[in-house]
């Protein structure tokens, strides 16, 4: 799940970049949202970055903090659905 982390951490700082923003490390456990290094828009890219890149289809009521405020919350609903067949 470490590699899982790290992309995710990769593509927050990715995305502050374009933003103009200073990229800075993010903790794993640190809330996404109240960094500041991501306003609305570039959060909605992140979730559908992860949608894309792990072939997972999230249901808009999922889009929340303990889904995805935090990398590890990201990487716990990667581990959790990852093995799932979406609308079977």
């Amino acid at each position: 799940m470490r590699e899982i982390k790290e992309a995710i951490r990769h593509k927050i700082l990715e995305l502050a970049r374009e933003l103009g923003r200073k990229a800075r490390n993010v903790r794993d456990d640190e809330e996404i949202p109240a960094t500041g290094l991501l306003d609305s828009a570039a959060l909605m890219e992140l979730v559908m970055w992860f949608e894309t890149t792990y072939d997972l289809s999230v249901d808009q009521s999922e889009i929340t903090m303990e889904n995805f405020g935090t990398i590890d919350a990201m990487a716990s609903y990667w581990q959790r659905h990852s093995g799932k067949v979406h609308g079977a």
